[in-house]
Order: C-alpha cells, then structure tokens, then sequence
C-alpha cells in the first residue's frame, strides 16, 4: 500500500516495520524488518514515471553510462560477451527455446527498443509493451516490430493470452510490484510461464560495497528483493513453480515462474 509518496506496508508480507539501511538523500533505503523486502522513500510521484523514459531523459543517462566506463572495461565486456555469451538476450533466448513450442505467444513487458522480439520474431508471435514512445517508436519503425506503448499494468489487451511473458529489469521500477505479477499471472495462458530479470539485494556485492552497491540507483530502481522473498510474491498472485538462478557474486538474479 502507498500513501502520499510512501508504501507503508510491505506488498510481500503486509508487515509495516521498516528499518533504515542506507542514506542516498534525499532517499532512504528501507527493509521490511519481517521479509526483507526493500523499497526507497519516499517514492517518486507515478505521474511522473513517463518522464523519466522520454528520448532526453534516455539519451542523457546513455551518455552518462558511457562516460562512467572506462574503455579498457568495454572491451573487457564485449570479449566477455562474445566468448562466455554473457548475453542478457541470448539467456532469454534460450529460455525460450526449452519452455515454448515454435509458434507459442510472446509478451515482453517493458521490451525497451525490442532486442528480444527482435531475435524471438522467427519463431514465436511476438508482442511487446513499452512504456517509453521514443524507445517503441525505434522497435516499430528501425526493426518493423509489433510495440505498443503502454504501461503494462494498466493496458487492456482484452481477451489475448500469453504463453510467456518476460519482465527484464522491470519490476525493480515499479511502486506496485505485487499488482505487476498479478496482472502477468492473468494474462498467461494455462501452463504459462513468466521470465523475470532484477537485482538481487541478497547477493554478496551489496552487503561488500552497503550503499556504493550499483544496483541501488533512485529514484529509477524503487523496489528490492532477495530470491526468497520474491518467490513469495509471486506464490501469492498464484503462480505454483519455480526456477531460480542466484549467483552470491551477480548483482542480478533470475526466476522463472509457471502458472
């Protein structure tokens, strides 16, 4: 539950203790004393989340990205990704290929400029939503891709069911995570799966480098989860199984839930 810019029980357990962890002002970083569950505060205004994924707004935090890395480090990544195929689309790819069946329906909720369809579109029907219209005009116009932009949680896709949904690096960017999971858990089809991609606040990075940890980054990322607390969001919007990849050194984790 939020209340004027703050949530003041936790969406994974209903508890309302929270307990200071870092100080980045003008946000704290707080953590649900029962589950473990964090969240910033105070939260941004939702009015304002279209904002911060207009095309200046993109560009901007882009250039930033850029000059933060050094270009020993690009160099460093892209042999990485070309020798270890440490590929965010390709590990989604190849979820893909082992859950769905050629010809299976695709949502990629908050599918950016659309890498994943655009690699998914030869073998499955390929849907995606985008909250950003710059980043949904790209997919659209530059890759001929079927975008809407739209925010997922609120958009009306009448009677379509999906056989898998993906949500990478989103649902750390929402102030409503557990109405999220119950809207994707709606739209799967029976046996459905949902892929999902966020930082995990558990790994052992964040507990090394406390308030220096990059995965905190408010006021874009709000929410935080461990493995185990996740899954109990998404146990209670219905889903029943699970598949969890957690490195204690990987600032991201991984789950896969089926309805």
């Amino acid at each position: 539950m939020t209340k004027n810019n703050h949530m003041t029980t936790c969406p994974v357990c209903g508890e309302a203790q929270w307990k200071s962890l870092y100080n980045l002002k003008p946000w704290t970083i707080e953590e649900c004393t029962t589950c473990r569950f964090a969240r910033i505060d105070p939260l941004p205004e939702r009015a304002e989340r279209p904002d911060m994924y207009s095309e200046e707004k993109i560009v901007s935090r882009q250039n930033k990205k850029r000059g933060a890395i050094s270009q020993a480090a690009l160099v460093s990544k892209r042999w990485l990704n070309k020798n270890f195929r440490h590929n965010k689309n390709k590990i989604f790819l190849d979820k893909l290929h082992t859950y769905l069946p050629r010809g299976g329906r695709l949502l990629d909720g908050g599918c950016g400029a659309g890498g994943i369809l655009l690699h998914a579109r030869d073998r499955y029907e390929c849907h995606g939503i985008e909250i950003s219209a710059y980043l949904a005009e790209l997919a659209n116009r530059n890759k001929g891709l079927n975008v809407q932009v739209g925010d997922l949680q609120t958009y009306d896709f009448k009677e379509l069911k999906f056989d898998a949904i993906t949500l990478v690096s989103i649902i750390e960017h929402l102030d409503d995570p557990a109405g999220m999971v119950r809207k994707c858990y709606d739209l799967l089809a029976p046996g459905g799966v949902l892929l999902l991609k966020t930082p995990n606040f558990m790994c052992l990075n964040r507990f090394i480098r406390r308030s220096g940890w990059p995965g905190l980054r408010p006021p874009d990322h709000l929410v935080y989860f461990s493995p185990r607390n996740l899954q109990l969001l998404l146990e209670k919007a219905g889903f029943r199984r699970f598949r969890t990849t957690a490195l204690p050194f990987n600032d991201n984790m991984y789950i896969d839930a089926f309805k």
